[in-house]
C-alpha cells in the first residue's frame, strides 16, 4: 500500500512540474516610425511604417494609431499614408497604448530651402 501512495505522489510530482508555463503577455517597450524626416510638396503622399517593439526587444503585431500634430500641413491615414497639405513642419505620431513614435514631415514648394533648413536645424 505505501508502495501505491509513493508511486501515486512520484506521478503527482512529477506531473505537476511538466505543466508548460505561461508566456509573458507582450508589453510594447517603444516604436520605431520609417522614414525619420521626409521633405514633401504640396499635394504629394509618402508612405510611413510604424515598427512596434515589445519588452524582449521582439517585434510584436500591434493596432496602431496614426496621428498628425499640425493636420493643416500633413495628415495621415489610419494605415500611415501621410498628404502633404501646405507648407510647413508637423510632427507625425504612431500610438500603442501609452507609447508613441515619432517621425517628422517637412513640407515646402521649395526643395532646396527646405533641404537647407533640414541640416542646420539638426546640427
Amino acid at each position: 500500500m505505501k508502495r501505491l501512495v509513493i508511486i501515486i505522489l512520484l506521478a503527482f510530482l512529477i506531473s505537476w512540474s511538466c505543466e508548460d508555463e505561461k508566456p509573458d503577455k507582450s508589453v510594447v517597450s517603444s516604436i520605431v516610425i520609417t522614414p525619420n524626416k521626409i521633405i514633401l510638396k504640396p499635394g504629394k503622399t509618402e508612405q510611413f511604417y510604424a515598427l512596434v517593439i515589445d519588452q524582449n526587444n521582439m517585434a510584436m503585431d500591434a493596432d496602431i494609431t496614426w496621428k498628425s500634430s499640425i493636420p493643416s500641413v500633413a495628415t495621415i491615414n489610419n494605415e500611415g499614408l501621410v498628404t502633404a497639405v501646405a507648407t510647413g513642419s508637423t510632427e507625425i505620431f504612431a500610438t500603442v497604448d501609452a507609447v508613441q513614435g515619432l517621425s517628422e514631415a517637412l513640407v515646402s514648394g521649395i526643395r532646396r530651402r527646405v533641404l537647407s533648413e533640414l541640416i542646420t536645424s539638426s546640427t
